[in-house]
């Protein structure tokens, strides 16, 4: 990553992170802008012809977001930091998560004299941004105001919340069988349903280093008549910490959390269940995310069945997990892969289990559609149950499963706290035996409100 401020060359300029397409305006390609005047009027830091250049360009490309970003820099190293200003956050109104942006107006601030709002524009991008680089630059600038005394407010202590309802279609929500004979009795398996999810949180401890956040989880998921027997009820609360570490010269995220969750069937009690994760991010490559986890839980249920030895759920669960995000030049896209190996160690045999998942996807803005995103992703899992007891003429060897997922939303951002998403997800579990067969489609719309 490298920060041009009148010492760089013109040519890392034109690849900087940042060049959005989310306009419908034309867009300046890299290799015209680097052919530009602008290009070499930069590297001979003649600034005042640079910003003609730019205006110049700006006839032809208006709004074009890299020229836009480009002419707040010429413009603060110009002695202009307030027009810089109110350029980053015209910017900013249209791509609130733009992590390059909110590090450059940083800069503008404190040239400004508002060593307070840039902290605030740092801690920002080191807390949310998307781009590890991105981050570690944001902690740089903070550690620096520190060593050089400029009186930087501490981190604010608030409570945050994230809402999600919508309403979606559910082909099955029983999870009945594909074999009608084995269905049981009735024809109805789709339904629709609504989802209301509320996660409240608060940081405890909140340093540059790290932070420790204490949250409050509620999920309400409500079907229609035709299957509101499966309608369920989650109350919870976990502890999530986070701290940032050297190992030789890699910076490491460290991070940890422990959550309880009771869970209702109706008005029911159907299972107690408590998670502990640990994890480690770090990029090893300016352009590359690797994050390494290990989880686990214990799962208490509520009947442990006819015959609990057998078929009592309870018990634990755990997986160890990589998963490794490759991230275009302006990190606005990325592709991840991820590759876990699980187990589930219970108390009935029947539900003791050894197994596998994978999954790969992108994420990306969509070309030409303000504001709007789509992810893509398509995930296999595999199991197996080596003390599997049957209690009918099933085979034992017959009791294994493969579960293909695909999934595909379109969300657009209204603004930095508002989100709809359009999603559709896909589930085919294929066993070897027809009893655990089933197809399963959901479809529909999500509203996310944050805070």
């Amino acid at each position: 990553m490298l920060m041009i401020c009148g010492t760089g060359s013109v040519a890392h300029a034109a690849h900087e992170p940042g060049h959005s397409p989310a306009d419908r305006a034309p867009r300046i390609s890299t290799d015209e802008f680097l052919a530009s005047p602008f290009a070499r009027f930069f590297h001979a830091k003649d600034y005042p012809s640079a910003l003609n250049a730019l205006d110049a360009l700006l006839k032809t490309y208006p709004d074009d977001p890299l020229i836009l970003r480009y002419r707040a820099r010429v413009l603060a190293q110009l002695g202009r930091p307030k027009e810089a200003i109110l350029l980053y956050r015209r910017l900013l109104s249209n791509d609130p998560r733009h992590a390059p942006t909110r590090v450059f107006l940083g800069q503008a601030y404190l040239q400004d004299g508002q060593s307070e709002a840039a902290a605030k524009q740092w801690r920002w991008v080191a807390q949310h941004g998307d781009s590890p680089p991105y981050r570690q630059w944001a902690q740089a600038q903070l550690n620096r105001l520190r060593v050089t005394g400029k009186r930087v407010k501490a981190p604010e202590q608030r409570l945050y919340a994230v809402g999600l309802t919508g309403l979606k279609y559910d082909s099955n929500p029983l999870l009945k069988s594909n074999d009608k004979a084995l269905a049981g009795q009735g024809n109805e398996k789709h339904g629709w349903e609504i989802p209301l999810d509320l996660t409240v949180g608060y940081p405890l401890v909140l340093k540059p280093a790290g932070r420790l956040d204490v949250l409050y989880l509620s999920r309400q998921l409500f079907h229609d008549g035709a299957t509101d027997a499966v309608d369920t009820t989650m109350q919870g609360m976990a502890l999530v910490g986070k701290r940032r570490v050297e190992v030789g010269r890699q910076a490491v995220i460290l991070g940890g959390r422990y959550g309880a969750r009771v869970n209702f069937l109706r008005s029911d009690l159907f299972s107690i269940i408590n998670r502990f994760l640990l994890s480690a991010d770090t990029a090893f490559t300016p352009h590359t995310r690797t994050h390494l986890y290990n989880r686990f839980s214990f799962a208490n249920f509520g009947p442990d069945g006819p015959n609990p030895p057998q078929t009592s759920r309870d018990g634990f669960r755990g997986g160890l997990g990589l998963t490794h995000y490759l991230y275009t030049a302006d990190f606005r896209r990325y592709l991840f892969v991820s590759q876990e190996i699980n187990l589930d160690q219970t108390r009935g045999a029947d539900f003791t289990r050894r197994g596998a998942a994978s999954r790969v996807g992108i994420h990306t803005p969509v070309p030409g559609v303000l504001k709007t995103d789509v992810d893509l992703s398509t995930g296999f899992e595999w199991g197996r149950y080596p003390r599997f007891v049957s209690r009918s003429s099933l085979d034992t060897e017959r009791r294994r499963d493969a579960r293909f997922d695909l999934y595909a939303a379109l969300t657009y951002h209204w603004n930095a706290h508002v989100a709809t998403r359009a999603l559709y997800r896909f589930i085919n579990n294929d066993n070897r035996n027809d009893f655990f067969d089933r197809t399963r489609h959901l479809a529909g719309v999500e509203v996310i409100v944050a805070y």
